[in-house]
């Protein structure tokens, strides 16, 4: 025993040695793979802050208390004299001192303790590293498995979306897509499924179907804008950006601002339209009606008739180099005038042009009246002069 050990009452030292004794117990419960935590109280501590308590056995506790109670009776002269609480602040301090000393000896046993799942896969992370690219496979090709067989797997809606004039149940039917097929068929075949929407549908200009996870397909649409109108036997027909011309008649009271080419044949539709579609809208919104005036030396010469009041005049072949010259032209100009874009540009009053046109058209008739006439002089004298000959 120590010093401090000797200054203790009988009872003091009975119940220290109560203290170790039971803090023995502790640890060999410990070692049996049943640790609890030792925690120790004393009648001393009532005075200090209360604290969370957890006792391991009731029965402890009696002993304890009867313990006290003797302590008390035989000694209590001892605790009501004034070195009482220097001898309890004492044993307070060993019992907490071996409480630490418990728990520490707990912790770091429970360290050094190796786990149950650590000893059953011990040894096994070579074996592990050799089978893990397998292992993957497996899970793979099962998880694939059960994504094919589940309704994941298949289309569940086609949404068509971006078409003004087409429908899209007549878009979705062209497809040829069902709710029934599989996610990858359609992936597969995207490119395909697209071309066939754009071959049905002269209006469409282009179609991108995209994937929507997890099983949804939207088809986004985009067409053709409407370009001018051709008028062929007092039918009206649309001719759309690409210069194809839709077989439906229009209703001419619902025609919209465009301008219409009178009596073009389809290649001539095309040539035009190709060449209006370049020019600036500012420029496009001016023109009305486009007729073909052909001249002897140039066969695709047009005349556009401009909201304005002026008249351009212009080969077919050069409307989209040359037209754009024509807001700077109109500017100097006081309408109604002919620009005239043959050879050059110039400028005409209309009715002076007309008168022109009218004098020149005269001329040429005549001109090929002379020619026929002349030609059906000859023709008689070639008559009269083979008359002769058969009579003499």
């Amino acid at each position: 025993m120590s010093e401090k050990d000797n200054n203790l009452t009988p009872w003091q030292q009975k119940h220290l040695e109560y203290q170790k004794r039971k803090a023995e117990e502790a640890k060999k419960e410990k070692k049996a793979n049943q640790p609890k935590k030792v925690h120790f109280s004393s009648p001393f501590l009532k005075s200090l802050p209360k604290t969370e308590k957890n006792f391991d056995d009731t029965r402890d506790e009696a002993e304890s208390a009867e313990l006290l109670e003797e302590g008390f009776e035989t000694n209590n002269e001892e605790t009501q004299s004034s070195e009482a609480p220097i001898e309890n602040e004492k044993i307070i301090a060993q019992l907490e001192q071996l409480s630490q000393e418990n728990e520490y000896e707990y912790e770091e046993d429970q360290i050094k303790r190796p786990s149950r799942f650590s000893s059953l896969f011990k040894g096994s992370a070579p074996l592990l590293k050799k089978m893990w690219p397998a292992l993957a496979i497996v899970v793979l090709v099962f998880v694939g498995s059960l994504y094919l067989i589940s309704p994941l797997s298949k289309i569940s809606t086609f949404s068509v979306s971006g078409n003004a004039n087409e429908s899209s149940e007549q878009v979705a039917l062209s497809s040829g897509i069902q709710t029934s097929d599989s996610i990858f068929n359609i992936l597969n075949n995207k490119e395909k499924i697209e071309a066939t929407i754009e071959q049905k549908f002269p209006r469409i200009s282009a179609v991108t179907i995209n994937y929507h996870f997890p099983n949804r397909f939207e088809a986004i649409v985009k067409e053709h804008t409407n370009s001018v109108y051709v008028k062929r036997n007092n039918q009206t027909y649309l001719v759309l950006n690409n210069g194809y011309v839709i077989t439906t008649p229009v209703d001419a009271t619902k025609l919209k601002k465009l301008p219409v080419l009178q009596n073009f044949n389809d290649e001539e539709v095309k040539t035009f339209v190709n060449a209006y579609e370049t020019l600036k809208p500012a420029i496009k919104s001016l023109m009305t009606n486009v007729t073909k005036t052909p001249t002897d030396a140039t066969k695709d010469f047009i005349a556009i008739d401009m909201s304005d009041g002026n008249q351009v005049r212009v080969s077919l072949s050069q409307l989209a180099d040359r037209l754009p010259y024509y807001p700077s032209v109109a500017k100097q100009v006081q309408a109604p005038q002919v620009v005239d874009m043959e050879a050059g540009i110039y400028t005409k009053p209309k009715a002076a042009y007309d008168a022109y046109l009218s004098q020149l058209s005269t001329s040429k008739s005549a001109s090929i009246s002379a020619q026929n006439a002349k030609k059906t002089d000859a023709s008689s004298e070639n008559t009269a002069q083979s008359t002769t000959t058969s009579s003499n």
